[in-house]
């Protein structure tokens, strides 16, 4: 049956089912009409049911209303005829629909329900226009009576430009047969839509922002403005409103099915703390009047012009006795209440505040100016007031964006390592999953978190060896010309080979490069050998360490290669470093880099005589790859925790003054993993100006674990890893200052987690020029990874 024929069967069969008595309460219309879409994840079919989140949103208004009509009374059909009776038929409501100013007066609203990006859909490469932001040049199809329509047309699109069809499925096999160039559509749900209906969605993106709008119940313009108006209210209770869990019932619908979203905000972390400070130093003088004041929403207690800048307060008891952003809650408390991912955060607060005095927390939370939910962070302080009694005054602020990339819905994508160009754009290197084989994926983004269409196919090169079997990257940089080189390993048939790519600044490889873009090379033993860690020096020379087989065992390797993919035969022995060993044991290469005077330092594991499991090795050799004696011992230092298992070092830096900095993983007294930071003087001994005599030991509540770090422009050394939170494997980012003790401005504690993004795990950090860090590796949502790119601009720091 096609979705016309079903529309209009439905709707006859409501229109007789709405005369029945008792159906609806007093306040809804006896004969109102509901009418919806194929626009997942708002409204959509599963099973042959109704699902969505308007779905859900409209099904419990209606409830709270005191109205029996459930999902079971709303029809789906086609827009375009759904469009036309909502603007004819007395008592009916259609959804999911942008309010934009060419609809404002043909309907009446409720809402809003979310905010969406509408966007320019194509396939890049494939049709006869080049991408750019002039839309005259393209031929442009969009769904009759819908916003993308005049969206398209607000950006400069002329009438004639633009093809007018009647559903989601022609305008999208218009692009792919090349009829017409791009589809204009709502970004969120045209992407569930190409996965349904498109050959190949895996080559469709959006090609351009045109616009965002406020997505609405929109109800015939002559429906009774009272039954208008009580929706309005119970969407509004229904966002304001806390269950007993502590998050909203919008916050709990919203977050089945959307992840949080990006926030950009005005407000800085400094005007949060200096509202707070304001706020307590008035408190402290004169309590009623204050507290008065903050519940009566004025200023400087809530912003004027900035609806997310408010102060809250509660006793230490948990009670919520003032609230500028939300005074309905006002009485009522607040502890043993999370958040919408379950965090109990106010608990946090007010244990922070009578602990520490000051902090600041992270948590989701629904947004006082925007639809959806958002990663916030608050500040809070303990005060005494006048009247002689504690509290904890707090304000937030809605915090930066985390971009996500999936191959398709069946793949896991998992980013292992970055770097920053000196453009700004950020490249991603890690495995694709989607057939039960690992392939290498390496992604580039745009500084705004766009995917670089210049790049590969959509902003992805994938590469998969000529064996069909597993094979990974580890390590990701560019060239001095801006090329992209990527470390790791290809399975041959028989067993891994190290793998050294390079790609062109479009994403094909560089045929002058090795054999036609690839570098392999193989140890004389079986097993597994891989490049794990890169550096590319000024003079175009690239260094990589990894571990290789040996008719024994494995062994930590360097290896120098030429601009053009030739093995550098005068580094070390023939070519390559190898750390020799003359006992049974094992060593591993994870990290690699120079320093000012071109002495290159390794870093990974090692199993010294007489231990059962592997120590943190940090080896130093001179510019032609020979062990430097003046290091440690024979160019070798080793560190070993206190722990009964193998640690690691996973990630190497060496300062201007030759100081060498150690980022790696030390096995605690219960067999999991603590994040350990090691500095050494030039000559390999501890420095003992850094934490404990040249050790900082991070110790969470049980699995710890760190890849990446950087070190910030004032010497602050970022962290990238992940850390078990109440049972769940979450990716944070922690700060240090120079000397090795705790930044405590960063994050809550020093730290930042975030758990909003679902459970994961963080690999690699790097700053940009403008002082914003970027974190990469990957979550897991519904069971599949999904890669993971997190921008924090400085004023979120």
């Amino acid at each position: 049956m096609t979705h016309s024929r079903w529309y209009l069967l439905i709707t006859l069969v409501l229109l007789l089912n709405l005369n029945t008595p008792g159906v609806l309460a007093d306040s809804s219309p006896s004969d109102l009409l509901i009418l919806t879409e194929e626009y997942a994840p708002f409204n959509y079919l599963e099973d042959g049911k109704l699902k969505g989140l308007s779905v859900d949103l409209l099904e419990s208004a209606f409830r709270h209303m005191g109205s029996s009509i459930t999902r079971d009374d709303f029809s789906l059909g086609f827009w375009s005829e759904a469009y036309q009776t909502s603007l004819t038929r007395n008592n009916t409501i259609l959804f999911t629909m942008a309010r934009i100013p060419e609809r404002e007066d043909k309907f009446q609203w409720a809402g809003p329900i979310i905010t969406d990006a509408k966007v320019l859909f194509g396939i890049p490469g494939e049709n006869s226009y080049i991408l750019h932001n002039d839309i005259t040049s393209y031929r442009i199809v969009a769904i009759s009576d819908d916003s993308g329509y005049q969206l398209a047309l607000d950006v400069g699109a002329s009438p004639d430009q633009v093809i007018v069809v009647s559903s989601a499925e022609e305008a999208i096999r218009m692009v792919e047969n090349g009829t017409a160039d791009v589809w204009s559509y709502g970004e969120m749900a045209g992407n569930e839509l190409i996965n349904q209906y498109a050959e190949n969605p895996e080559k469709f993106t959006p090609l351009l922002d045109i616009g965002t709008v406020d997505e609405y119940y929109a109800i015939q313009k002559d429906t009774d403005p009272a039954f208008v108006r009580e929706l309005n209210d119970t969407l509004a209770r229904m966002k304001t409103e806390r269950k007993e869990s502590g998050s909203s019932e919008y916050e709990q619908i919203v977050y089945r099915y959307l992840p949080v979203q990006c926030a950009e905000s005005d407000i800085t972390s400094q005007m949060v703390t200096d509202l707070v400070n304001l706020t307590a130093g008035a408190i402290s003088e004169n309590t009623p009047e204050t507290l008065d004041k903050i519940n009566a929403g004025d200023a400087p207690y809530k912003d004027p012009d900035i609806p997310g800048l408010y102060v809250f307060v509660y006793t230490l008891d948990g009670i919520l006795i003032a609230d500028a952003g939300n005074p309905h809650l006002i009485g009522k408390k607040m502890t043993g209440k999370g958040d919408v991912t379950g965090k109990m955060f106010r608990d946090e607060m007010i244990a922070g505040a009578i602990d520490h005095g000051t902090g600041w927390v992270h948590y989701v939370f629904s947004h006082p100016a925007m639809s959806g939910i958002f990663p916030k962070k608050s500040y809070y302080r303990l005060v005494t007031g006048s009247d002689g009694n504690d509290y904890v005054v707090i304000s937030g602020r809605y915090m930066s964006c985390a971009y996500l990339w999936q191959s398709s819905k069946e793949s896991h994508d998992r980013s292992i390592e970055m770097d920053i160009q000196d453009d700004g754009k950020i490249l991603l290197a890690g495995t694709r999953n989607e057939t039960g084989q690992k392939d290498i994926l390496v992604l580039r983004y745009l500084p705004t978190g766009k995917k670089d269409l210049s790049f590969g196919n959509n902003g992805a090169v994938i590469f998969s060896g000529d064996a069909g079997k597993d094979d990974y990257a580890f390590g990701v940089t560019y060239d001095t010309s801006g090329n992209v080189l990527v470390a790791g390993r290809e399975h041959n048939g028989h067993d891994p080979d190290m793998i050294l790519l390079k790609y062109l600044t479009d994403g094909t490889p560089d045929t002058d490069f090795g054999d036609n873009g690839v570098v392999r090379y193989a140890g004389p033993g079986n097993g597994t050998d891989s490049f794990r860690g890169l550096f590319v020096q000024e003079d175009g020379t690239i260094l990589l360490t990894g571990e290789m087989n040996t008719s024994r065992h494995k062994e930590m390797i360097a290896v120098r290669v030429s601009p053009d993919g030739i093995v550098d035969e005068t580094f070390a022995d023939s070519g390559i470093f190898i750390l020799n060993r003359t006992d049974d044991g094992d060593s591993y290469g994870f990290a690699i880099a120079p320093d000012k005077e071109g002495r290159i330092v390794l870093t990974g594991g090692i199993v010294v005589p007489g231990e059962n499991n592997s120590s943190i090795a940090t080896v130093r050799l001179q510019k032609n790859g020979e062990p430097d004696s003046s290091f440690g011992i024979d160019g070798l230092v080793t560190y070993q925790g206190n722990g009964c298992g193998p640690d690691y070092g996973n990630w190497v830096s060496v300062s201007s003054d030759d100081k060498i900095m150690v980022l790696g993983a030390e096995t605690d007294s219960h067999g999991s993993y603590d994040i350990v930071l090691l500095r050494y003087s030039p000559d390999g001994t501890p420095d003992t100006s850094f934490g404990d005599a040249g050790v900082v030991v991070y110790r969470g509540s049980g699995y710890d674990y760190a890849w990446g770090k950087t070190i910030q422009d004032d010497g602050k050394i970022v962290i990238a890893g992940t850390s078990e939170i109440n049972g769940v494997t979450t990716p944070i980012l922690i700060r240090y200052n120079p000397d090795g003790t705790p930044d405590m401005t960063f994050g809550e504690s020093g730290i930042f987690t975030f758990e909003a993004f679902g459970p994961g795990m963080l690999y690699g950090v790097h700053e940009d020029r403008e002082g914003v860090l970027y974190a990469n590796g990957y979550i897991t949502k519904e069971g599949r990874d999904i890669s993971l790119l997190v921008k924090i601009p400085a004023k979120d720091i």
